[in-house]
């Protein structure tokens, strides 16, 4: 069993149905499309101080 938590809320994934796995999934997304909102609100300087530029926050939240 997997565990993944995102803030206030736990994603538990058996990976016994596909049903539990593409929640998992959508839950990733979700979490990610928003951190990558909240961090892209955020002004230059904030992002520095995180050591982030803008230029490298969507590489930082999906990985690619």
């Amino acid at each position: 069993m997997t565990t993944i938590t995102y803030g206030r809320e736990a994603v538990r994934n058996q990976g016994s149905s596909m049903g539990a796995g593409l929640l998992g999934r959508v839950k990733n997304y979700l979490a990610r499309s928003r951190a990558e909102r909240q961090l892209s609100q955020l002004d230059d300087r904030m992002l520095a101080d995180i050591g982030m530029k803008r230029s490298e926050i969507s590489s930082m939240v999906w990985g690619n």
